[in-house]
């Protein structure tokens, strides 16, 4: 019996906790409320690194941005352990995501426009660190997932 309340009491833990995580169950707060702990940084120069997973030619890369005054100043593909990346190609696939506050327009848009959007954010900073859109549950091979990590400021 003491396993089975144990059992439940952690999946309502997940479902709260899952909940809580996507970005549009608080009619966005939690995405606006992150965005500004992001902008009060005030990181005019900054790296970080990207993988994003889908059902697409790129997925798994790893890039890494260097980012001044909102624009891209470096860009550097990791070797991808199945094949080649053509730098230019990953740049043009990847834009839409090559700073921060490009992922946090596309976190608004896939609030608005998925079906399922699930976010996790940096607590120190407020950027989003994973990132999981499903835009039509009803479609498969159409999820995007991002994943940030090792942002630092540059000086």
């Amino acid at each position: 019996m003491k396993t089975k309340i144990t059992s439940l009491l952690f999946v309502l833990v997940f479902l709260l906790s899952a909940c809580g995580g996507a970005a549009g169950a608080s009619g966005g707060s939690e995405l606006q409320q992150n965005r500004e702990k992001w902008e009060g940084q005030n990181f005019d120069h900054y790296r970080y690194n990207l993988v994003v997973t889908c059902f697409c030619i790129f997925a798994g890369a790893e890039v890494t941005y260097e980012v001044q005054d909102g624009q891209v100043v470096n860009q550097t593909v990791q070797p991808h352990p199945d094949r080649q990346i053509d730098p230019d190609e990953i740049s043009e696939y990847y834009q839409e995501y090559d700073t921060i506050e490009k992922v946090f327009d596309f976190l608004e848009r896939a609030t608005n426009e998925a079906d399922e959007v699930t976010v996790a954010y940096d607590p120190t900073y407020g950027y989003p660190t994973e990132v999981a859109v499903d835009w039509d549950t009803e479609v498969a091979d159409e999820e995007v997932y991002l994943s940030l990590s090792n942002l630092e400021p540059v000086q």
